[in-house]
């Protein structure tokens, strides 16, 4: 018997509903393989705004996944639909997604010129700010809400306190903003969109590269810093706009 899951969102939502279905592959035996629905994107133009959502596309093609084959869930068939955005629903098979979620890219001369960088550093930290459709699509502004300067300023104060010498990289789609507003003791280097060629994995592969994680309110960012396996990452406390969300975060991750 097939399990399907219904694929939404862009690629750190997808990776959340691929992981929990996987889970429950494992978890209930009386399914045999997991099938990807991705009808959702039938009806989409990627980054286009359509009734509050911001266009997306199926985007889990940049791994080397197990479960890859796409078929809209038959009627009468079972079908898991939902966001996932917590550990606890793969959490019996954390380990293997990790392994999952292997980048199958060939990335471009910019992306691995960074992760030069990356590596070279003493200590390379990922500062995600995400603004875009947070910004511009009214819809994702008043459910997400946007981080402002304050929290980026604390976060990285903590970073300064904890490291002798970090190394931040800065990973946007504002640039302008992110040279105006953010700062720390250590060098700073903007990653721009050079560094994401192929569906914004450059930017997610490199986030996962560093040792430590300043995250924004985002399911992209959540996922550089799980896959960094990070040594100290700092979110907000506040995830969501109306203040929810932020058991989204791991327990040793730091709310601030």
């Amino acid at each position: 018997m097939n399990l399907y899951v219904y694929l939404q969102g862009g690629l750190g939502n997808q990776m959340f509903q691929y992981a929990a279905g996987v889970s429950a592959l494992k978890e209930y035996p009386q399914f045999t393989d997991l099938r990807l629905d991705t009808s959702f994107y039938n009806v989409q133009e990627r980054k286009v705004i359509v009734n509050g959502l911001t266009g997306r596309g199926y985007d889990l093609d940049l791994f080397d996944i197990t479960y890859n084959n796409l078929e809209e869930t038959p009627e009468g068939e079972t079908m898991l639909q939902g966001w996932f955005q917590n550990i606890q629903e793969f959490a019996n098979v954390e380990n293997l997604i990790k392994d999952e979620f292997t980048f199958n890219v060939d990335f471009c001369d910019a992306t691995k010129q960074v992760e030069k960088e990356i590596s070279e550093s003493e200590h390379p930290v990922a500062i995600h700010v995400r603004r875009g459709d947070y910004i511009n699509n009214p819809t994702a502004n008043s459910h997400h809400g946007v981080l402002d300067k304050s929290y980026y300023d604390h976060a990285i104060a903590l970073i300064d306190k904890t490291y002798s010498n970090p190394h931040y990289f800065i990973f946007s789609e504002d640039i302008d903003w992110c040279k105006e507003n953010i700062n720390g003791k250590g060098e700073l280097t903007i990653v721009g969109s050079e560094c994401n060629d192929v569906k914004d994995s450059g930017h997610l592969y490199l986030m996962s590269k560093c040792e430590s994680h300043i995250l924004a309110n985002s399911s992209f960012s959540w996922w550089g810093a799980f896959l960094g396996e990070s040594t100290t990452a700092i979110g907000p406390k506040k995830w969501l706009a109306d203040g929810s969300g932020s058991d989204i975060m791991l327990e040793e991750w730091i709310k601030v």
